[in-house]
């Protein structure tokens, strides 16, 4: 209550107090409250939502929503959400469609099917939000390390997102390791309270106490309030006097959790049989259903009476709604202190009560009743192992895979047949995978493969581990699982090779490495036949091989028969899963066709921003990214690869973050920004050169290369260059990334004084220039032979390539290449033909927004006697965060602030604070002025 005093706790009441005003001023925010068992994190947490919700608060109350997580509900998907939740399903019809549908699916409220498991997650941030409106929202999760991983991720999720909703989530949990999701959030750790403190609250709690015993209590309990409370409960009148030892003291130096069970089951003994029976039966039914927990008593021969001792004991609290105990160490003193035949019949019990129980949402009865025949057998039981076979695949459809997983493994272990024990087992680590649980993936696959051979289960044991290899570890260990697991698989498994030797081809174009890009090409054209897509992807590890006259092609042929079939429309629809799409977008940017990559990209990221698809956002965005920023649309790219790299943050995708990070390292060179480049790309290709990822290398040391040389530090730029084209990573091929590296170090080598390492990279951009066929590539090779040139026969090579860039294509190149020939002009004394082509790449560069490039050019414009270049005026979008960049874009196409939240995974009161700041950069006041700004916004 708002009046009770907290003994001790007034630095960390000021924390909380901190954050709740910093709420209620529309400032979100999130706060784990960690310590031991007993510290007051559940008592901090109540007196904080009790202070929040009393009507006489001084700023007036704020709405609290509170749920505690379950030790026996983590085999229940969304159930500790739901617990959290319930009150608010009332709302869900204000939610975005596909968000709603997600949140009925996972509380069992709608017919679910598989989908993204994040877009529950957004689907709380939403609803967060929702119940804040215009105010503050209160959100108290405690004992969260016992809340499902489903809800745990779903709740990590949307607080890594809070910002402006006014909305502050709370966590209370004890220590948790370092995979749990809720490792990383802001922690405020709980210790014992000190002397005082504790000699305050122990006068309140024992102040009968002998002067010896109180200090033997003092001393034995480290200031931990719970222990100070329940201790003293658990002596006899005899040892409070001092005349007994006290009841814990003789059984040694118990670790204070132990003596605190040992203190609770002291108090459950004294109880009658009966009582004991009916407190083993909730403390075994984890949902507190009286119903369920009386029908399963009276078998048992306990009754309704028999809970009113049990209450008076102060151990269990029956209300209406159900049953509680007064602490989670109440419930494990009662289990711990049953014998293992009493446990095992209050299980068969409780199963049989369920039985006849109709399913609903969340706690689906069905499912409790599948475990709690599961904790009564105690040998194989096939009657058991289906019945949690059939809750793993409800968990399935409601995307509770780490739920799925962990029903999948206790079936697998209850299951007689070795064939069936061995499926269940690769199925529970296929989900324990889909669920971001590597490790425990890698276990359930190992033990899997330890049954019957069988090549559909050898080959899914492999999957996984390449999974796993590939999100974890090295993409070229990744390619060669899959090779080597596919090859096992006869025609009637060609969709899954198929799949299979497809993820090989990927992992080997991540890794460089084209021998083993080459052998999953081959095998993939043999099992899936020849499509678009097995020639494509055949395309594909032909230029890995450096063989682009051989590779473009096809590659190019993908993404317009994808953009044809998809025009066709219901005759014949284009692909419609993501990785089909992407991997068409993909073609046309790597053979250097941004223009048709963009015509696949967008509508692909439209299409996943409706349809939810979080978990491959990041990938389409970083892809969409790199388009953008090769077709000169970098304050666009940067907006993108900046959410997909927050996306991919949260979800736990560290590759693919590491690779947004290195395309922001090149934007920010580009912007002449050193200090973040070297920030974003350093640490990353640092760990990828560990595991071997190639593209990401790559990407990071074009970066820190072009930032090199911008600055004017040639030779630095061509040892980093030259390390990324030539170094062990590149042995095994990778020109599908290094010849981009090309242009860069012909013109440091040029520049830094020795041609002679200009040769060789020259030649391999030719090729694939050659091979590729696009105007802006034909310029560069152009651009790169003037720059090797003899002084005089440069001027005619440059302005072959300025007439090529005039074609279309990258913009960034074109600029690059108007400033190289503008130089030459002016150092040919043609000063007047210099300013023309300086003019045009500078405004080419500060469109851009690449400023490291617009200083040098306006050096050469002073040199070529313009004193004061002229510096163009902003729209003012430049002056936007990338967020802000985003929301206003789609407030100019006429979107509303819920419309925005739904496509940016943002709440709505998130998206009115970016226009609210957004305003006054772009010069306007109201939204009705946007429409002024929509033909600048629209441009990129």
């Amino acid at each position: 209550m708002p009046g009770v005093v907290m003994h001790g706790r007034a630095e960390e009441e000021r924390a909380l107090d901190s954050l709740l005003a910093a709420a209620r001023a529309g400032r979100s925010g999130v706060l784990v409250v960690r310590g031991a068992p007993g510290v007051g994190k559940s008592a901090l947490l109540a007196h904080l939502g009790d202070k929040a919700a009393d009507p006489a608060a001084a700023d007036g109350p704020v709405r609290v929503i509170r749920s505690a997580g379950i030790e026996f509900e983590a085999e229940l998907p969304f159930a500790g959400l739901h617990a959290l939740l319930h009150p608010a399903l009332d709302r869900l019809a204000a939610l975005p469609a596909p968000q709603a549908d997600a949140l009925r699916a996972a509380f069992g409220l709608a017919p679910a099917e598989p989908g993204d498991r994040f877009l529950v997650g957004l689907a709380v941030l939403s609803l967060l939000a929702e119940l804040a409106g215009d105010g503050t929202l209160l959100c108290v999760v405690d004992d969260a390390h016992w809340l499902d991983r489903a809800s745990a991720e779903a709740l990590v999720f949307a607080a890594r997102r809070l910002t402006g909703e006014g909305v502050l989530l709370l966590f209370g949990a004890r220590e948790t390791g370092d995979g749990h999701p809720l490792t990383g959030l802001p922690e405020l750790r709980l210790e014992g309270l000190g002397r005082a403190a504790a000699i305050a609250l122990l006068a309140e709690t024992g102040p009968d106490l002998a002067d010896g015993v109180r200090e033997r209590v003092l001393a034995e309990t480290g200031g931990n309030p719970l222990a100070l409370i329940e201790l003293p409960k658990a002596l006899t009148p005899g040892q409070r006097a001092g005349r007994l030892p006290p009841l814990a003291f003789h059984l040694g130096p118990l670790p204070l959790t132990a003596r605190l069970r040992s203190a609770f089951g002291a108090q459950a003994d004294r109880l009658p049989e009966p009582s004991r029976t009916l407190l083993l039966i909730a403390a075994l039914e984890e949902t507190g259903d009286l119903d369920v927990i009386l029908r399963a008593a009276a078998s048992l021969g306990a009754g309704a009476a028999d809970a009113e001792a049990a209450e008076r004991s102060g151990l269990l609290r029956a209300t209406a709604g159900g049953v509680t105990f007064r602490h989670p160490l109440a419930r494990a003193a009662v289990i711990q202190a049953a014998p293992l035949h009493r446990r095992l019949d209050a299980h068969r019990a409780l199963a049989a009560a369920l039985a006849s129980v109709s399913t609903g949402a969340p706690n689906d009865a069905a499912d409790r009743r599948a475990w709690h025949l599961a904790a009564a057998a105690t040998g194989p039981d096939e009657r058991a192992a289906a019945a949690l076979e059939q809750a793993a695949d409800r968990a399935r459809r409601r995307t509770g895979y780490a739920a799925q997983a962990m029903a999948l493994e206790r079936a697998a272990e209850l299951t007689p047949d070795p064939a069936v024990r061995a499926r269940r087992l690769v199925a529970a680590a296929e989900a324990a995978a889909d669920s971001g649980e590597p490790r425990r993936a890698l276990t359930l696959a190992g033990r899997a493969a330890e049954g019957p051979a069988d090549p559909l289960l050898a080959a899914r044991v492999a999957h996984v581990r390449a999974m796993v290899e590939f999100d974890d570890g090295s993409p070229l260990r990744a390619a060669e699982l899959l090779i080597d697991g596919a090859s096992s698989l006869d025609g009637e498994h060609a969709d899954k090779a198929t799949a299979m030797l497809m993820e090989a081809v990927r992992d080997a174009y991540f890794a460089g490495h084209a021998q083993l890009a080459r052998i999953a090409a081959d095998r993939l054209l043999s099992v899936g036949g020849d499509t678009p897509f097995t020639r494509a992807l055949d395309g594909l590890a032909r230029l890995i091989a450096d063989d682009p006259a051989a590779a473009v092609h096809p590659m190019n042929a993908l993404p317009e028969s994808v953009l044809a079939a998809g025009s066709r429309g219901g005759a014949a629809p284009g692909p419609r899963h993501p990785s089909e799409r992407l991997i068409a977008g993909a073609m046309g940017m790597m053979t250097g066709d941004e223009e048709t990559a963009s015509r696949v990209l967008r509508p692909l990221v439209a299409d996943a921003r409706v349809g939810g698809l979080v978990g491959w956002l990041p990938n389409l965005l970083e892809h969409l990214a790199i388009t953008e920023l090769h077709l000169g649309r970098h304050q666009d790219a940067r907006a993108h690869a900046q959410e997909a790299l927050s996306l991919a943050e949260s979800i736990g995708q560290s590759h693919r973050a590491d690779h947004l990070r290195c395309v922001l390292a090149w934007l920010a060179a580009a912007a002449g920004n050193e200090e973040e480049c070297l920030k974003l790309a350093e640490p990353a290709v640092a760990r990828a050169a560990e595991r071997h990822i190639l593209r990401t290398t790559s990407w990071g040391s074009m970066a820190i290369g072009m930032l090199e040389l911008v600055r004017g530090r040639h030779e630095q730029a061509l040892d980093r260059l030259d390390a990324a084209a030539d170094g062990p990573l590149a042995r095994h091929g990778g020109s599908t990334f290094l010849v981009h590296l090309a242009p860069d170090q012909v013109e440091a080598a040029v520049r830094g004084g020795q041609p002679g390492r200009a040769a060789g990279p020259l030649a391999k951009f030719a090729r694939w220039a050659e091979a590729a066929d696009r105007p802006w590539a034909h310029a560069v090779t152009l651009r790169c032979r003037a720059l090797t040139a003899p002084v005089a026969e440069a001027g005619p090579l440059y302005a072959q390539a300025v007439e090529l860039h005039a074609l279309g294509g990258r913009p960034f190149e074109r600029a690059r290449t108007q400033l190289l020939y503008g130089e030459w002009l002016r150092r040919a004394r043609r000063k007047a033909e210099a300013r023309s082509q300086l003019r045009s790449a500078l405004e080419a560069f500060e469109r851009m927004g690449a400023t490291a490039w617009s200083e040098r050019t306006r050096g050469e414009l002073r040199a070529s006697g313009v004193p004061q270049p002229r510096t163009a005026v902003g729209s003012g979008l430049d002056r936007l965060t990338p967020q802000e960049l985003q929301v206003v874009r789609l407030a100019t196409d006429g979107l509303s602030n819920r419309d925005i939240a739904a496509q940016l995974f943002l709440s709505p009161r998130t998206v009115g604070y970016h226009l609210y700041k957004a305003y006054p950069k772009l010069g306007i006041t109201s939204r009705r002025e946007l429409a002024t700004l929509a033909p600048r916004a629209a441009d990129g």
